[in-house]
């Protein structure tokens, strides 16, 4: 029987970084991107769940599931467990929750209160040479495109706001996305950082791999091959598809068939075979027509622009096995191999 949520695996530099990271005041919010599945909220869960053993005890994290309509416990983790912390919690955000604003999001545009009553609350009033971080886990999807550069500044007027206030020893605030698209917005503005996390590497999916008990017939090389890294297609690989790859091809070729169907009415099947060739077409290519193809593969998470500094500092290295170009990438190789057989197909 498999394990309703795998274990965390080997995401030791990832940990470090963010334990360097938070360590001194920023100045700046942490806007964190890539792939769906790979891991980013999981990784930051297990940051804030030991926060207080790399800060000590009177170190505060928070992490808050902006996209969780109405249960508070899977809405909000913190580092320290207070008797009451939900019910306080919910006071801080019941004027959001009377006009029907969803929980996740109340508590993403409640942090200063939330903060305050926290501090109130379990601190006597005083957060005085604290460690602070807040965490603002699919902060895009939860509130819009169209308002999401409006948010990443409100966190960094946010942070400045609350350092001064409480003059922690430090504050920090991440949020996080899938969206591409939304890290274009963002990067156009100068109140973020913004940093990559990506798949697990290979050694560390085949850990998690094993860990999934596969059955003997399946090969690990094949399922790196299609999925590169990503825990979360794994994992569904393992349960919903019960190991078989032949299943989760047909499942996704229907899935992603619309979307071929667009990319063809507007004429750009040829442009879509050059990047199912080299992803880095896009940035070879910069004519309208390549423009308008990425735009269609951003807004339906297919690839995603990597040409930035990971959380650990480098960078996501070349693979075109897998899709992994110097510029761009496929989020994970199994959207590559769909659309090539449907093309194959037309």
């Amino acid at each position: 029987m498999y394990l309703f949520e795998p274990r965390f695996v080997n995401r030791v530099e990832e940990i470090n970084a963010l334990k360097t990271y938070c360590s001194s005041f920023r100045a700046l919010p942490l806007y964190i991107y890539g792939p769906e599945g790979c891991g980013k909220t999981r990784l930051l869960k297990e940051f804030v769940k030991r926060f207080s053993e790399f800060f000590g005890e009177e170190s505060i994290a928070i992490y808050i599931d902006a996209l969780e309509e109405r249960d508070i416990e899977h809405a909000l983790l913190a580092s320290v467990k207070w008797e009451g912390f939900f019910k306080l919690s919910l006071d801080a955000v019941k004027d959001f929750l009377q006009v029907g604003i969803p929980l996740g999001q109340a508590l993403s545009r409640s942090i200063s209160r939330l903060i305050d009553r926290i501090a109130k609350g379990f601190y006597k009033g005083s957060l005085r040479d604290k460690y602070i971080l807040i965490v603002v886990d699919d902060i895009a999807r939860a509130i819009g495109l169209n308002r999401v550069e409006w948010y990443v500044k409100w966190l960094y007027e946010l942070m400045w706001k609350l350092a001064e206030e409480y003059r922690p020893k430090a504050i920090n605030i991440i949020a996080t996305t899938s969206e591409d698209t939304s890290r274009k917005l963002v990067g156009r503005h100068s109140y973020a950082g913004i940093e990559l996390v990506w798949n697990l590497d290979k050694s560390a999916f085949k850990e998690l791999f094993y860990e999934l008990n596969p059955p003997g017939n399946v090969d690990f090389n094949s399922v790196w091959r299609l999925l590169g890294g990503n825990p979360r297609k794994l994992v569904e690989l393992a349960r919903r598809f019960n190991w078989s790859i032949e299943d989760m091809l047909v499942d996704y070729s229907r899935r992603l068939h619309s979307i071929v169907t667009s990319i063809a009415r507007e004429g750009l099947l040829d442009k879509l075979e050059l990047v199912l060739e080299d992803v880095d077409s896009l940035e070879k290519i910069r004519d309208k027509d390549m423009e308008r193809l990425e735009n269609i593969l951003e807004d339906n998470n297919l690839i995603l622009y990597k040409y930035t500094t990971t959380i650990t500092g480098g960078e996501v290295a070349e693979d075109s096995e897998i899709g992994v170009g110097k510029y761009y990438a496929w989020q994970t190789p199994l959207y590559r191999i769909v659309l090539k057989n449907i093309l194959d197909e037309i």
